[in-house]
């Protein structure tokens, strides 16, 4: 499976703007033989907490019909960062990730559940209640997570348990903290053996300053393909699940797990 992940900058507050930049984003990009598009998390609106509600995506549109008329258009799978959304409350504003097939079907959509207390978004966003899950894309299992969650490990065991072989991450993460992200990254990679998709945006947007350092690593925490801290940027990698078999085997962490020995569990 080829994957593309997009660095690039997102416009701070402003909805139709960022609709007509992630069009251009994929117009100038060649896609030929590729199977999966990565997007940023809040790529259509960024970290505009305090006009959020102005900004925010109703049932993920018009967003959404913005990202299936690309991967019709394309023949490629998106998966499309996160938004801010919507859904039946109209007081509660979610960080929404959600993915869709070549054929433009919604095939698998997720609220962020950890919100980032440093960035003050709990005064602002509804924390999503539902537990992750898997989702295939061309025969691969995968999983989705939302920046802040990778500091919470227990989230990929889960997929990764679930038979996921590859886990995206879709962020926006502050170039303050951006050595954890590279760690986090990489970390999560190897003791789950899989591929981590990390998509981050750069640059100052609003009051934050962001760390850019889109990651492709691969099961044994080897770099696939990387980006710098800043600069527009694509990534290209292909996720191998054989790989990831045979990673599995040489080192079985999984069989050597002692559960009944873990009090949390």
């Amino acid at each position: 499976m080829n994957i593309k992940v997009l660095q690039y900058q997102v416009v701070f507050g402003d909805l139709e703007a960022n609709l007509e930049r992630v069009q251009e984003v994929f117009a100038k990009e060649n896609l030929k033989g590729t199977d999966v598009v990565v997007l940023p998390e809040m790529w259509t609106s960024s970290y505009d907490l305090e006009n959020i509600k102005q900004h925010a995506c109703h049932h993920l549109e018009p967003a959404k019909s913005i990202i299936v008329s690309l991967a019709q258009e394309y023949d490629v799978n998106i998966v499309a960062g996160s938004v801010a959304n919507m859904k039946a409350d109209p007081e509660k504003v979610y960080n929404t990730a959600f993915v869709i097939d070549r054929k433009g079907k919604l095939i698998y959509e997720y609220s962020k559940m950890h919100l980032v207390p440093m960035l003050n978004e709990p005064e602002f966003l509804a924390a999503g209640r539902d537990k992750v899950n898997t989702f295939m894309l061309d025969g691969n299992t995968c999983g989705i997570v939302i920046c802040y969650d990778l500091r919470f490990p227990e989230l990929f065991r889960d997929l990764a348990l679930k038979g996921a072989t590859s886990i995206f991450v879709v962020a926006e993460w502050p170039m303050a903290r951006k050595s954890h992200w590279e760690t986090l990254t990489r970390a999560r990679a190897i003791e789950n053996q899989l591929y981590i998709i990390a998509a981050d945006t750069y640059g100052e947007i609003g009051d934050q300053k962001y760390a850019g350092r889109s990651m492709i690593v691969g099961p044994f925490g080897e770099s696939v393909d990387e980006a710098a801290d800043h600069g527009d940027a694509t990534l290209t990698g292909r996720l191998d699940g054989s790989e990831v078999d045979r990673i599995r085997k040489e080192v079985p962490i999984f069989d050597s797990r002692k559960r009944e020995m873990y009090h949390f569990l």
